[in-house]
């Protein structure tokens, strides 16, 4: 009988000795570790849920700043040393109706909207030079600017306008209201901003962009005083072309101020305040204006002739034209020491 080799009895006696060494885990011990995994990525995607919906919060109000900055401008920035007139309104004279006009130079409508141009006879540019937002396109190529949680309206035409936003404009009060539905666009109860009084606060309103009060001050640079007969003035503002004004007067733009020859002496100055309606309100931008005789000559207001001391029909006195307007800035909220000067000449 052949006995065992040597060297493979060596190697069965290692393995047995290996074998009573070697251990692993339970079931019961596999069961308990995958417990806790489980129980510490749970905890963990309830951490993440949070922060992830209060970052679309916090994008969601970023994106409603832009927007409020984008149709009104920054007051806040300046330009040696004056605030920095800029934005929708301004360029326009009026409020988006939908926030696609301040992406892309075409209304809700899909009509073009008058692009930006200086009037020859004012000086004043007029019109559309935005995008006053800066996004990147779609894919289809249309730039949009949705809020933080990205919500799409389920009427297609309406979300090409607003993007998934709720945005109103009140004529009646000239101020915005800009709403988001939150992470459940079917519950109300995330909207925001939430409606105080079932009223949604407003992102712009009517003093954010517009004025309408506006002091001048007469100045009677020439040694004689005024003439006699009163007269009776009007502030005109021209928004662009001198065709495109609005007037101011006493209580509003059919009741002119009355300025007596004893108001102004010679080398004396006297301030009046000229009142705009709500219609007439003076548009934030950079606009021109003159002091202009009220019914001189009587009839058509496009007529009207420049005050210089006196009211006197033409030729006597001429209408308002590039060498007799002045120009002046509107910055709503910072227009509390606008001062106008209208001087009086010497005769």
């Amino acid at each position: 009988m052949q006995l065992p080799n040597k060297n493979f009895l060596s190697a069965k006696l290692q393995n047995l000795t290996n074998s009573h060494f070697q251990s692993g885990f339970t079931l019961l011990e596999m069961v308990l570790v995958l417990f806790l995994i489980g129980l510490l990525a749970s905890a963990g995607l309830l951490f993440t849920e949070g922060v992830e919906d209060q970052a679309k919060y916090d994008e969601t109000k970023r994106r409603m700043e832009l927007i409020r900055k984008a149709i009104v401008g920054d007051t806040t920035r300046t330009i040696n040393g004056a605030p920095e007139v800029s934005g929708f309104a301004a360029d326009m004279g009026r409020l988006p109706q939908c926030i696609k006009e301040l992406l892309v130079n075409e209304t809700c409508e899909g009509v073009t909207i008058e692009p930006w141009s200086v009037v020859t006879d004012t000086g004043i540019g007029f019109g559309w030079r935005g995008p006053y937002i800066q996004v990147i396109a779609d894919r289809d190529g249309k730039p949009r600017f949705r809020d933080g949680y990205g919500n799409v309206d389920a009427d297609t035409l309406q979300d090409n306008k607003d993007f998934g936003w709720i945005f109103n404009i009140s004529a009646a009060t000239s101020s915005v209201q800009l709403q988001s539905l939150g992470f459940d666009p079917v519950s109300s109860l995330d909207d925001f901003p939430q409606p105080i009084s079932a009223v949604v606060p407003s992102l712009i309103v009517n003093d954010d962009w517009k004025i309408k009060d506006i002091k001048v001050r007469f100045n009677n640079i020439s040694e004689q005083n005024l003439p006699d007969d009163d007269s009776e003035l009007l502030l005109r503002v021209f928004n662009s072309e001198l065709s495109d004004y609005v007037d101011g007067g006493f209580s509003n733009s059919e009741v002119p101020i009355t300025l007596a020859a004893s108001d102004v002496f010679a080398e004396d100055t006297l301030t009046k305040t000229f009142v705009f309606d709500e219609s007439s309100a003076i548009v934030q931008g950079i606009r021109t204006y003159a002091i202009v005789c009220y019914e001189v000559p009587s009839g058509d207001p496009d007529e009207y002739v420049i005050f210089d001391g006196d009211c006197v029909p033409p030729p006597g006195n001429s209408k308002p034209d590039s060498s007799t307007i002045r120009t002046f800035t509107v910055v709503p909220r910072n227009s509390l020491n606008l001062q106008l000067d209208w001087i009086i000449p010497t005769p």
